[in-house]
C-alpha cells in the first residue's frame, strides 16, 4: 500500500472512506466515553488507528464532524 485510505493503493479519497470515518470516528468516540477505553484502537487495530488517524487529519473531514462533545450528547440520549 501506498497511502492510508481503504481502496485501491489508498492513495485516493474514496466514498468509502466517506462513509466508514464517521462511524469509526463515533466509535472511537464511544469507547472513549461510554466504555472507559475498553478497547485500545493503538495497541490492538494498530492498522486501524493509523488509518482513523489519517483520516481524521484531512481539512475536509475536520470541517464536518461533529466535535466530540456533540456525539457524545446524542449517543447519550439515544441510549436513555
Amino acid at each position: 500500500r501506498k497511502g492510508p485510505f481503504w481502496v485501491g493503493d489508498g492513495m485516493v479519497w474514496t466514498m468509502l472512506d466517506c462513509s466508514l470515518v464517521p462511524k469509526l470516528y463515533h466509535m472511537k468516540v464511544g469507547l472513549k466515553n461510554f466504555k472507559k477505553d475498553a478497547v485500545d484502537l493503538e495497541k490492538d487495530y494498530p492498522g486501524l488507528a493509523s488509518y482513523v488517524a489519517a483520516a481524521l487529519d484531512r481539512e475536509s473531514v475536520k470541517d464536518t464532524l461533529y466535535p466530540e462533545e456533540t456525539v457524545v450528547w446524542g449517543w447519550s440520549n439515544a441510549r436513555l
